[in-house]
């Protein structure tokens, strides 16, 4: 595995390769503190972590050129090492390891996927580092012993679905559903929160279905839904296997051509526009392709002066942890520490800021923010905005 490691004050966009550029960490000046980055920038889960990285780097790199951290009177200034995961459990472990060797990293964040994502939390709840995450299963840690500076950057499914669902129902105008998601256990979580909410709405929900997560050929399994009058489905797991569900339904025939899509992007049913009836999607942070608020415009103005490249479906991601890191900063500045791990989480989970989302964190480190929802109705592609809850 590559081990990236770079100095906030010293790294330019134009020259970003995450997993190649590497600066020696014994030029870190003293003044620093040190954040630990841990992704999958190689393999299927860098859509969303690369991205992922780049918006926390960006923080930090702006917080930096805003004058720093102040405590006490003294300034410091962000530095960051950064380790690949490769979307694989055990390359997860083995960089959160060379991260906690590290004596001066305090702080670490990343990872979106809940398999990589599981393994390396698992080591941080056993150290003494403040821990920012995004996978779904973080929620099953969180509150729990072991978790107690572990936050995560994302709502949960709990409360995402909360408007999710009444949304896509209005939208899609569905009114019997089936489901049909990964043979994972994140999924029959994600079950037991959305089926009863459907319900509970007035929509009929009599198939639910699992498909081996390696698989490519869905239609096995999609003809179990064949001719049974529905008329949407609710999938997910990442854009490539849903973007597959959706041309194979529509191949196959006597299938539901409306989608509810939990995660991802809106490519998979955009891309059948013509052939399908709705598709709606989760945006777990903000619409960057329909920007009306003037906060999303100046940040997507700003990454792409950072990063040298054009905003893609994916990289609304780059929001997951870039208001953290300035809770993060502001935090440190309030309690008058930069390594003071209890007082820094305790600080963070009191706090609400008002930055391009709206955030706050409760008692166990869950995040309750602001998220757009993605419509595809008719062709036209739109999004509706959802406070946080």
């Amino acid at each position: 595995m590559n081990t990236t490691r770079f100095l906030a004050a010293a790294w330019r966009p134009a020259a970003v390769a995450l997993a190649g550029l590497a600066l020696a960490g014994g030029c870190m000046a003293a003044d620093t503190i040190k954040v630990g980055l841990l992704n999958s920038l190689t393999g299927p889960h860098s859509g969303f972590d690369v991205p992922a990285s780049e918006g926390a780097q960006m923080a930090m790199d702006e917080i930096n050129k805003q004058g720093g951290v102040t405590v006490k009177g003294k300034k410091y200034t962000f530095a960051w090492t950064s380790e690949d995961a490769q979307s694989k459990p055990e390359m997860a472990v083995s960089g959160a390891q060379r991260i906690l060797r590290d004596d001066d990293v305090k702080i670490v964040c990343g990872m979106l996927v809940s398999g990589p994502g599981m393994a390396a939390a698992t080591l941080f709840g056993k150290s003494d580092v403040l821990y920012i995450g995004g996978f779904t299963l973080m929620d099953s840690l969180l509150g729990k012993p072991g978790a107690e500076h572990m936050f995560r950057a994302l709502d949960n499914d709990a409360t995402v679905a909360k408007s999710f669902v009444p949304t896509s129902i209005k939208e899609l105008e569905v009114k019997k559903v089936g489901i049909l998601l990964p043979n994972e256990d994140v999924s029959r979580s994600i079950v037991s929160i959305y089926k009863p909410l459907l319900e509970a709405s007035g929509v009929q929900v009599p198939i639910v279905e699992y498909f081996q997560p390696d698989t490519q050929d869905y239609a096995p399994v999609l003809r179990k839904f064949q001719n049974q009058g529905l008329d949407g489905l609710l999938t997910g797991t990442n854009d490539p296997t849903v973007e597959a569900i959706v041309r194979q339904s529509t191949e196959l025939g006597g299938l539901p051509k409306k989608f509810m899509y939990r995660g991802g992007s809106g490519v998979p049913g955009i891309k059948y526009a013509s052939q399908i009836d709705g598709f709606t999607w989760q945006i777990l942070t903000r619409d960057l392709n329909n920007a009306g608020d003037p906060k999303v415009k100046g940040w997507i103005d700003r990454y792409k002066a950072y990063t040298k490249k054009d905003i893609s479906p994916n990289t609304y991601w780059a929001l997951t942890f870039y208001d953290s890191m300035f809770m993060l900063a502001k935090a440190m500045q309030e309690v008058g520490s930069t390594t003071d791990v209890d007082a820094i989480t305790a600080k963070l989970k009191a706090s609400t800021y008002d930055g391009v989302r709206t955030m706050r964190f409760d008692k166990d480190g869950r995040a309750q923010t602001d998220i757009d929802i993605g419509i595809l109705k008719a062709g036209k592609v739109s999004s509706v905005h959802a406070g946080a809850m």
